[in-house]
């Protein structure tokens, strides 16, 4: 049985491994953590402003959904815990007064582009996001979700 815990620091370096695995699997341009400095400070750019690992929040009710991964082997059947962490996460915003949330993710991620849509997100341009927010890629894909 896996149990959510809330992030403490000493999670730190498993967070940038897991993030790192998945973010740079061959597909795509490698990026460091060097690129994403929210990562080396995960209490100031997540907590400290009020969201959680996974929601940034960028004020007036919007936050951006970030580094939401699943080890391979904990996706689909029989544990189902990005659906565990979703709700979670979900759950956090409404309690938070988070009404809308956005995402991006490569082109190339089918697989999370069907779990996002499945829980309500929708494709948008960037143009169409309430506010811009710094991502990895340059060849991603925006989601929006209206709580």
């Amino acid at each position: 049985m896996i149990t959510i815990t809330p992030f403490e620091e000493f999670y730190t370096q498993d967070v940038i491994d897991l993030v790192l695995h998945f973010q740079n699997d061959g597909t795509r341009p490698i990026v460091t953590v060097e690129d994403q400095p929210d990562l080396l400070h995960i209490t100031d750019a997540y907590f400290r402003i009020g969201g959680s690992f996974g929601i940034m929040p960028c004020g007036n009710g919007v936050a951006v959904l970030k580094k939401f991964f699943v080890y391979e082997k904990y996706q689909g059947e029989p544990v189902h815990l990005g659906r565990q962490l979703y709700a979670v996460l979900l759950q956090f915003a409404k309690e938070n007064g988070i009404h809308t949330l956005m995402l991006d993710t490569p082109h190339n991620t089918v697989r999370a582009h069907r779990f996002y849509e499945k829980a309500g997100f929708r494709k948008v341009s960037e143009n169409e996001l309430p506010v811009r927010f710094s991502h990895p890629y340059a060849d991603c894909d925006f989601f929006l979700l209206e709580l």
